[in-house]
């Protein structure tokens, strides 16, 4: 009768008789009851009355109930008492103190829900667009509305074919819908985290359990380059949602074979994705997928996968933006997969080269603190045996996703930061599912969590430190660290009011009585509470990113229908978006950055892309009113060359606006 001496506290309404119930088992040999969720209250009742006469009846009465447990993976610590005093008692136990979380696990997942839309959605307005990336992602949509042109992207007002247009066309619908603003820019990124979440959350069901689910939802949600993004109008967060949603439909087309649907939404999900960002978005998840199955020998999905219907769906989604501005640019082709795709992974010449080892501080970090406890539990002999405890099915698949993803960028040349976001969602579910076997371990929990809450009250009390230190700075320095750069400043702000936020949080986690009174779970969803409260307060620290918005303002207070703006040896992507209009580019090199490509195609060139500073003065001196934007760096070599002498008109950080023109003061 002391088998299974602790699966007694969380009771289950088994509502059958329990010699029937015997006799599924013996019939089934595993139990997979499908009980109503939030119901777990044995009747001990009816059991007292039934008649066990042997201990054989006894023993598989134990056996069923905790593969009942085991099946549903129900959460939270369980009393050192047996089922067979339960039984003879005839008692209807409570759940301990502090378990009160483990049994609404279905509210916890609404609340959970409403958490990530609160997170991502209400910060986004207030902060200006950030230059380059925001700036440019904002503006090619707003040319897009006023162009009338949903098939040639345009940025600058010339051809851009750097990326595909699904993200252009959803922030176009967006500002269409909302109007011209930064929340209306920022909502499709939000909308696609919100999305990420959700699908993690589903998948995790599916592979883990339903406990697993919503802690791997909250990893997700509160790692802070995932959150980050969702605060960014970058690309990267839509491929996300495309590969993660094509990844599960794979996953559910294995688990379903005779469903259709299936292999078909795993093609519109792979479609998106080249319509985001690229073959990238189909040749990883089907690496993944094909590694996947590979290794399960499961050639029955694989062939679903390869259908020729999933196959025409994908082309059907993906083809015709293709086809169409390839037959009105026919150089398109040769650009957009040529060099913004095979040069950018296999040479220096395009992008940004960065060394091997680029991406193991981005993930380390970007997944903090959730990288600390998974050090904590790799370093102890029960944490990997509890990783040994997550299906196997789960470890193959996500191991696969995440290693892929970060191997594949790892190899290109081209590197940038945002570029790993399509593994987060596997860490985070490998994350959720180890913690979640860990929460069966009451020792090894109490021993994890005590870790990871001092280690933050630790760390959150350093970087506050750090933060105050540079505060009290002499005036000189502060201003020295202002004319740095914008990210670094956002670092260290964004940390410090992180910081301040989280102190309490972990001070309160590591307490031994928090523990009693919410269990591991609850001291989990503390930490994750604390730490999504501090990424909402420490978005504010995007408004030390360089943004055109201020300049804009001044520029439009004072700027009549025929004045001229300047943009000089500067890229401010932005500017075209908050004025509304063309802007001249000045380049002494002639090559105008990213324009470059779509500038030497440009019939009105001469007009909008100057090079020789002997124009730019001719223009100056002619008297019409010329506004000029460029970096405080150029501020003397345009004094030396232009007369009259320039005049400041705003100043907003290592950015400043000249005219040829008295400023009216007030006006």
């Amino acid at each position: 009768g002391e088998r299974y001496p602790r699966v007694g506290a969380v009771i289950i309404n088994l509502r059958r008789p329990a010699k029937k119930l015997i006799a599924f088992y013996n019939r089934r040999g595993t139990a997979e009851p499908r009980t109503k969720e939030g119901k777990h209250a044995i009747k001990w009742t009816p059991l007292a009355r039934a008649s066990f006469q042997a201990n054989a009846a006894r023993l598989q009465l134990h056996a069923l109930a905790y593969n009942l447990l085991h099946t549903l993976a129900l959460p939270g610590e369980v009393e050192r008492r047996s089922l067979t005093s339960l039984w003879e008692r005839g008692e209807r136990t409570r759940a301990p103190a502090g378990r009160w979380i483990d049994r609404h696990l279905r509210l916890l997942q609404w609340t959970g829900l409403l958490a990530v839309c609160l997170m991502c959605l209400s910060r986004l307005a207030g902060f200006g667009l950030s230059d380059p990336d925001e700036g440019r992602y904002a503006e090619i949509p707003r040319e897009m509305l006023e162009l009338h042109d949903w098939i040639t992207p345009h940025l600058g007002y010339v051809n851009y074919f750097e990326k595909p247009p699904l993200l252009y066309w959803l922030v176009g619908l967006s500002l269409r819908l909302f109007g011209t603003s930064e929340w209306a820019a920022r909502l499709t990124p939000a909308l696609a985290a919100i999305g990420g979440v959700v699908l993690t959350h589903a998948l995790g069901v599916r592979l883990l359990g339903r406990r697993a689910a919503p802690l791997a939802a909250a990893v997700l949600i509160t790692s802070p380059l995932y959150f980050a993004l969702s605060q960014v109008l970058v690309i990267d967060m839509l491929l996300t949602l495309c590969m993660t949603a094509a990844l599960v439909f794979v996953y559910q087309t294995r688990r379903a074979p005779g469903r259709r649907i299936w292999p078909l939404a795993a093609a519109v999900a792979a479609g998106l994705g080249v319509l985001a960002k690229g073959p990238v978005a189909l040749v990883l998840p089907g690496l993944i997928g094909l590694a996947f199955l590979g290794a399960r020998r499961d050639a029955r999905t694989l062939g679903a996968l390869l259908a020729p219907w999933p196959i025409l769906v994908f082309a059907a989604t993906a083809v015709p933006w293709f086809v169409l501005v390839s037959l009105e640019h026919p150089d398109f082709p040769g650009f957009f997969f040529v060099r913004e795709h095979l040069y950018r992974f296999a040479t220096s010449r395009v992008g940004h080269p960065e060394p091997f080892w680029y991406y193991m501080p981005v993930v380390v970090g970007g997944f903090f603190p959730w990288t600390l406890l998974v050090a904590f539990l790799a370093a102890t002999p029960s944490g990997r045996a509890a990783f040994r405890r997550v299906p196997a099915d789960a470890r193959l698949l996500l191991s696969l996703w995440a290693a892929v993803v970060i191997v594949a960028f790892t190899l290109a040349r081209a590197k940038l930061s945002p570029y790993v976001l399509p593994a987060f969602p596997a860490l985070a579910l490998l994350t959720g599912g180890w913690l979640d076997r860990v929460l069966d371990d009451d020792a090894l929990t109490r021993l994890t969590l005590g870790r990871l809450a001092r280690s933050l009250a630790r760390i959150a009390a350093f970087v506050l430190l750090i933060g105050v230190a540079v505060r009290l700075l002499p005036a000189s320095l502060a201003a020295e660290l202002h004319r740095d750069s914008g990210t670094t400043q956002a670092f260290l702000v964004g940390g410090t009011w992180l910081a301040l936020v989280m102190l309490p949080v972990a001070a309160l986690a590591a307490h031994p009585r928090c523990f009693e009174r919410l269990g591991g779970l609850g001291v989990v969803l503390l930490l994750a509470g604390g730490i999504a409260c501090g990424e909402m307060t420490a978005v504010g620290a995007r408004s030390t990113l360089h943004t055109s918005r201020t300049l804009a303002a001044v520029v439009q207070r004072y700027r009549t229908p025929d004045d001229s703006i300047i943009v000089y040896e500067k890229l401010m992507q932005g500017l075209p978006f908050y004025t509304g209009s063309r802007v001249v580019q000045f380049e002494a090199d002639g090559l105008y950055d990213e324009l470059q490509f779509g500038a030497s195609q440009a019939p009105d060139r001469a007009q909008f892309f100057w090079s020789h500073m002997l124009r730019l003065a001719e223009r100056w001196r002619s008297g019409q009113r010329t506004f000029i934007v460029t970096g405080a760096e150029c501020e003397r070599e345009l004094e030396a060359s232009l007369a009259p002498a320039p005049q400041v008109l705003v100043r907003d950080g290592d950015r400043v606006v000249l005219v040829n023109f008295p400023a009216l003061p007030g006006r």
